[in-house]
């Protein structure tokens, strides 16, 4: 039930995030809510309970940022516009809004490992 609710706050995050940017660039009419999910769910299993654990709050932030650049790029290159009436997005686009999800990571990351309990490697003292 914990893990549902992390992942809940995640995706509100993100889905925030990636509402604004969209209406910074102009992407009207997108499914926000499935590019947000896609991008929590997979920042979630890779970058928090991976990453997050094994190297610490700010390298997992990065690699949000590469996720979720990587993830929305890749998502809506399959979204073909032909198909679906979805614009695409730059490189230069993909990689600022994942810059913006990094950042809110790294506040979410706090908020994660205090619910967690989680403690990274790289805090542990050495033997």
């Amino acid at each position: 039930m914990k893990q549902t609710m992390l992942l809940l706050v995640k995706f509100l995050a993100v889905w925030l995030v990636i509402s604004v940017m969209f209406g910074v660039f102009g992407l009207v009419f997108q499914p926000v809510w499935l590019y947000a999910a896609i991008v929590a769910v997979v920042g979630y299993l890779i970058g928090d309970l991976v990453v997050l654990r094994m190297y610490g709050n700010v390298v997992a932030a990065i690699a949000d940022v590469v996720l979720s650049a990587v993830t929305i790029s890749a998502t809506m290159a399959l979204l073909n516009p032909a198909r679906a009436q979805v614009a695409t997005i730059s490189l230069g686009q993909a990689l600022v809004l994942g810059v913006a999800v990094g950042v809110v990571e790294l506040f979410y990351h706090m908020f994660l490992e205090s619910q967690l309990h989680l403690h990274s490697h790289h805090n542990e003292p050495a033997h």
